[in-house]
């Protein structure tokens, strides 16, 4: 099976959001949905005070994957008013 990074955006409620808290819990539901090894994120500004959460893992591709249910589970986090799939890149070796 192929393996590929799916990148996840969370967008915070608004800019007073503790992000470290989202971070933690969205790293958490990508482990418990099948991502390998460790799981990154990145948190970039976006304007007055918003930050954007990018997460990225390493997944599987199998025929039951479905990285918008993650996505969706992600979006649950309290704090959070939007979760996507950013970008899934097919992961090489």
């Amino acid at each position: 099976m192929a393996n590929a990074i799916v990148t996840f955006k969370l967008r915070p409620e608004s800019p007073d959001i503790e992000v470290d808290s989202i971070v933690e819990k969205a790293k958490k539901i990508a482990t418990e949905t099948g991502a390998k090894g460790n799981v990154a994120h990145e948190i970039n500004p976006i304007a007055f005070g918003l930050k954007e959460i990018m997460i990225l893992g390493m997944y599987e591709m199998k025929d039951d994957f479905n990285s918008e249910s993650v996505a969706n589970k992600m979006s649950e986090i309290e704090g959070v008013s939007e979760a996507e799939v950013a970008n899934v890149d097919l992961a090489m070796g």
